[in-house]
């Protein structure tokens, strides 16, 4: 795709580095740049200099571009902003259906019934069940269940996932859209679609997503 992508005021980019992904967002636009705050990654800032090659992730509506390009300089408008020049090629990372990536993690669920409260699970006052994940993607995930669980999982049902990442833990609301149900296979394997998910949990998610396929990258496996 050649720079068909439209770049917008305050939408949101990350700078992929060494040491992990720095958050930051588009100040400013000209048809030779574009002007992003300094990146930022749990507190700590890479100020960026000129002549520095980088690689950009772009986030607009329920896509997701990769980009590689050059530090063309600074500025100062308010605050600091670093001036990327245009990409000669931006390649799309995702339309509508979100990247997958394989990963196993362990994570506990709790079957919602109509009635419950999110309250009440949130306290632990429901019994909850050990699964692990098979992949996940921004949309949704795909998780294993021991067959001889007490509580039955059907089609349809609602699941409160709760899912670890780095320091917190999320509680993601799941729908089983899809059920792999192999009498040879001591596990019955759900798909899971998230329900109701705020757009800074699934940014988060994503990340994770981001974050998982880098280390396989580096460690030889190959991508979907």
């Amino acid at each position: 795709m050649k720079n068909k992508v439209e770049f917008l005021i305050n939408q949101k980019i990350e700078i992929e580095m060494e040491d992990g992904v720095y958050k930051s967002n588009i100040q400013d636009i000209t048809d030779e740049y574009i002007g992003i705050s300094i990146p930022v990654n749990n507190g700590k800032y890479v100020p960026l200099r000129k002549g520095e090659r980088v690689t950009g992730i772009y986030y607009i509506n329920k896509d997701i571009y990769k980009f590689e390009t050059v530090v063309i300089g600074r500025k100062v408008d308010k605050l600091l902003i670093i001036m990327l020049g245009r990409p000669d090629k931006v390649v799309m990372y995702q339309r509508r259906n979100f990247v997958r990536v394989q990963v196993m993690i362990n994570v506990y669920c709790v079957l919602l019934e109509v009635s419950r409260k999110i309250e009440n699970i949130m306290n632990n006052q429901v019994e909850c069940f050990d699964a692990y994940t098979l992949d996940i993607s921004g949309g949704g995930m795909r998780i294993a269940l021991d067959r001889n669980l007490d509580k039955k999982v059907e089609l349809g049902n609602l699941l409160m996932v709760n899912l670890p990442i780095e320091n917190e833990n999320l509680a993601i609301k799941c729908k089983v859209v899809r059920v792999e149900n192999d009498n040879k296979n001591p596990k019955i394997i759900y798909g899971l679609s998230f329900v109701d998910l705020d757009r800074k949990t699934r940014e988060e998610i994503v990340g994770l997503v981001f974050k998982i396929m880098r280390e396989q990258m580096k460690n030889g496996a190959k991508g979907e």
